[in-house]
């Protein structure tokens, strides 16, 4: 798979997570879709990573923002240790 493969596939899941979290009253378990992203992630290229840091901090915080009522506080400690990786 190549680079930009990757980086869409990534994409997809965060960008998916983000969506569905908008305005939502209720959710599923979101365990293996968040360390989905998180591999997903963790398997680009250093080179892609530093191209999408800055646009997907803010991703992640949106996530959190629109999630913060309904998801559970261990996936919004995942979450929140994947932003400061980012921000470390």
């Amino acid at each position: 798979m190549t680079a930009y493969e990757q980086f869409f596939e990534f994409a997809a899941k965060a960008g998916s997570l983000e969506g569905y979290l908008y305005e939502r009253e209720k959710i599923d378990p979101l365990t293996n879709w968040v360390n989905n992203i998180d591999e997903t992630y963790q398997k680009l290229p250093e080179s892609v990573k530093g191209e999408i840091k800055k646009g997907y901090a803010i991703v992640l915080t949106r996530i959190l923002s629109h999630g913060e009522k309904v998801m559970a506080e261990e996936i919004k400690s995942k979450l929140n240790s994947m932003l400061s990786e980012l921000q470390g």
